[in-house]
């Protein structure tokens, strides 16, 4: 359907077109690295299918509008001419209203998907019917836009047509709710059978330009390297991260950290969202990682005392995250509550107020300057919490560096939604820090 004389398709990109025409597929994400042909592909997916069913209605959505039409919308053009179809005569742009249409009466809309706090949901599109849709640079894209608009695929004159709803992603790697839904699961082959991925890189793309790829490998940072040559999707290249990606991994390997005095750190999920994580150190050593999923308060509280009776953890080294519904299992324990909101400590040594937003902060660059001192180990074996750690960990950022205000990290509820879940696990190992800072406290117990 795709091919003719007037344009050629790589291996990977026959690959890609058969995939998003399947009836199996409903959710693709395709990509890896730079040069892959992603938006090319894309653009030919919409352009045909458009042509061929008359009435239904695309989207191609990015992070910015105006990035949309520079870019996105100009590989439509080329597209366009390449197979012989003239704007004005074969199909139309509307440059107010921001939509290509056809004389079938089909059409797709180009979406704006930045996040805007006053829309977290997305609402803006949650009542439009799409028989399918692109998000383009995926990893440019706030997950709730991606879990919003993939409830809206499929309500076009799919049944019609016999059309599956589908949603395509292209992206090169980035750790945020890309890695989480498709790249981790297909790494780990558990990927879901409604879902695929499909790795596209530059060097399976026969008609690319050669000075392209020499470009590529004359790039000096690693991590830019590793990502949109190698497509490496395990390595981040924001420059607000607290800690390098490598540190982060060797926290499982870093054997050599000395035993020292136990505590237990504990976030307390909500009934029925998200787990429960509690951590039982030794020194800076995590020995033990206990979650528990779905469970009331009461039990995270009596699981708690257990653990802390089966190592011998005064109720003085525990420290429960306060905020929420974790103040009731600091009520029934009467153990330390850690308030993220709260003020700073002074500085251990100095004495010191530092200049940190909150106690958080504090806490989190603490803890990133351990990490990337070699200081802390993990030990655990189970490798979707290794994964979801790493993953976690990679999302503490800075936040505002560019004033001079107190030093903040990126938000919770912005972590959650670049990875589509909340970061208990890296909360709860920030949470040990608290003991760093006030090392010799004692509580009196009524």
């Amino acid at each position: 359907m795709f091919v003719s004389d007037k344009g050629k398709l790589h291996q990977k990109q026959e690959e890609a077109l058969y995939i998003l025409t399947d009836s199996e597929t409903e959710e693709f994400a395709y990509g890896g690295a730079a040069g892959g042909a992603k938006s090319w592909t894309g653009c030919l997916w919409l352009l045909f299918m458009c042509l061929a069913y008359p009435g239904t209605r695309w989207f191609i959505g990015r992070e910015e509008l105006k990035r949309l039409r520079e870019s996105t919308y100009q590989t439509f053009l080329k597209l366009a001419r390449k197979y012989g179809l003239k704007q004005g005569e074969d199909w139309f742009y509307n440059g107010q209203d921001h939509y290509i249409h056809f004389p079938n009466g089909s059409r797709i809309d180009f979406l704006d998907l930045k996040y805007v706090p006053r829309d977290p949901l997305y609402e803006r599109y949650g009542s439009v019917e799409y028989t399918g849709g692109w998000i383009e640079e995926g990893g440019e894209v706030n997950f709730g836009a991606y879990d919003t608009l993939k409830s809206r695929v499929g309500r076009q004159l799919n049944e019609k047509y016999g059309i599956m709803g589908k949603i395509f992603v292209t992206l090169n790697p980035k750790k945020n709710w890309c890695h989480t839904e498709f790249w981790k699961p297909f790494k780990a082959g558990i990927l879901p059978k409604h879902k695929r991925f499909l790795q596209a890189l530059v060097q399976d793309n026969p008609f690319i330009d050669a000075g392209y790829i020499d470009k590529l490998h004359k790039i000096v940072d690693k991590v830019k390297k590793q990502r949109l040559l190698y497509g490496n999707f395990d390595y981040d290249d924001d420059d607000n991260a607290l800690m390098t990606y490598d540190a982060i991994t060797d926290i499982f390997s870093n054997g050599f950290v000395v035993e020292g005095k136990k505590y237990i750190t504990a976030d307390v999920a909500r009934f029925g969202s998200d787990r429960s994580v509690i951590m039982v150190w030794n020194g800076l050593r995590v020995i033990d990682i206990v979650v528990l999923k779905q469970q009331r308060t009461t039990k995270v509280a009596d699981e708690i005392e257990k653990i802390r009776n089966r190592h011998g953890i005064p109720i003085s080294s525990v420290i429960v995250d306060e905020d929420g519904v974790g103040g009731g299992v600091v009520d029934k324990l009467r153990c330390q509550g850690f308030v993220n909101n709260s003020s700073p400590l002074p500085n251990p040594v100095t004495q010191e107020q530092e200049n940190y937003k909150n106690l958080k902060s504090q806490c989190y660059y603490m803890l990133a300057e351990r990490i990337n001192d070699h200081k802390i180990f993990v030990s655990c074996e189970d490798t979707e919490i290794k994964e979801a750690l790493i993953e976690e960990l990679e999302q503490v950022k800075k936040r505002e560096v560019d004033n001079d205000k107190k030093l903040e990290v990126v938000p919770k509820d912005e972590v959650k939604d670049l990875l589509g879940r909340s970061p208990d696990y890296s909360d709860t190992l920030m949470m040990r820090m608290f003991f760093e800072l006030k090392p010799k406290m004692n509580w009196q117990i009524y």
